[in-house]
């Protein structure tokens, strides 16, 4: 088994992080600024069912998947071939929280039944279902991965009749998923991603105790899994060029010799978000209280204005994508798209 990695968890959110000014640029780092010179559009996902689209994943910008929860199974995987978004209608009972693939022709899907499914290139088929001993239920949150033989999912089980619970993390080596040998840890692992320089998965969680909901981060090397946060205030994981990043209150940390390390300071400015992907560390998206916010290597903006609710986001070399949902009047699902001239 290859060394793995942190993980962090947490349920789904659409915050925000803002624009602002940051005068602060490491010294000794050559920076090649971010662009910002997008030709953004909406596409608008029309159900008659509820829909609530949760992550985004793509190949390409003309392979890009879109899944969620709705009213009825049919409308939970959506497609976008380049030219416009697509839902197959085929019913089935698949109620996804995770995608997540390494090309057009293997993308996997974390299911809310306790199964995983995979498509294949032409359709989509359940690939197992997993159960824990003790356990009713299996609820597969987010899926990330160092390689086509090396993916991890994180999420939880549940016991209906006594309501307990536990965090579990599985990995798939190529030809089977099996569950990890972790302790037992009461929480909801709500999100993963990988770390390529420690060989590591970092992992979102969340507890309620009865003062609140209380946001946690794990970092998992394979053989340990370390709490390296815990508090009341949201804490997210985010992903730049395969490298992890841990956003708290503003605050954006890397993980360095075993705790956490402040890299950018934006709580001045009020910023409380998720990194949500980029291309360096002069050149990413988070997201401000006004839209979509960019750093780009110099300072901050919100390049994208609106008011609708965010869920996710995806960034390829010209191309980013982000699913939204205005809550407040149609309650239809939003992809901003944008291009770089």
């Amino acid at each position: 088994m290859k060394n793995l990695k942190v993980v962090c968890l947490s349920s789904i959110l659409f915050l925000q992080l803002i624009s602002c000014k940051n005068n602060s640029v490491e010294p000794g780092v050559n920076y090649q600024q971010g662009r910002r010179d997008y030709v953004w559009t909406e596409d608008t996902i029309k159900t008659t069912e509820s829909l609530y689209l949760s992550r985004i994943w793509g190949s390409s910008p003309n392979d890009v998947w879109a899944i969620g929860t709705s009213s009825w199974t049919a409308t939970s995987i959506w497609h976008y071939n380049g030219k416009q978004w697509h839902c197959d209608s085929i019913p089935r009972f698949v109620q996804p929280e995770a995608v997540f693939g390494f090309s057009s022709n293997e993308v996997w899907l974390g299911n809310v039944n306790s199964t995983i499914w995979k498509f294949n290139g032409l359709n989509w088929s359940e690939y197992g279902e997993y159960k824990v001993a003790g356990f009713d239920n299996m609820w597969i949150e987010n899926i990330s991965g160092f390689a086509k033989d090396d993916i991890y999912a994180v999420g939880s089980v549940n016991q209906i009749s006594s309501g307990d619970y536990k965090g579990i993390i599985m990995h798939f080596n190529g030809s089977s998923w099996t569950f990890m040998n972790i302790p037992v840890i009461k929480i909801g692992f709500g999100d993963v991603k990988i770390d390529q320089s420690s060989l590591s998965l970092f992992i979102e969680g969340t507890v309620f105790d009865p003062s609140g909901y209380v946001s946690k981060i794990y970092v998992w090397n394979g053989q340990e899994l370390k709490e390296i946060y815990s508090g009341y205030s949201y804490a997210s994981v985010g992903n730049i060029q395969n490298q992890a990043y841990i956003s708290i209150d503003g605050k954006i940390f890397k993980y360095v010799s075993g705790q956490l390390s402040l890299w950018k300071d934006l709580s001045t400015f009020g910023a409380a978000g998720k990194v949500w992907g980029g291309r360096s560390e002069s050149d990413f998206f988070i997201l401000s209280y006004s839209g979509i916010g960019h750093y780009n290597g110099s300072d901050y903006q919100t390049i994208y204005k609106t008011n609708l609710h965010f869920f996710g986001g995806y960034v390829f070399e010209k191309e980013v994508f982000f699913i939204t949902k205005d809550m407040n009047k149609t309650g239809y699902n939003i992809v901003i798209h944008g291009v770089l001239k």
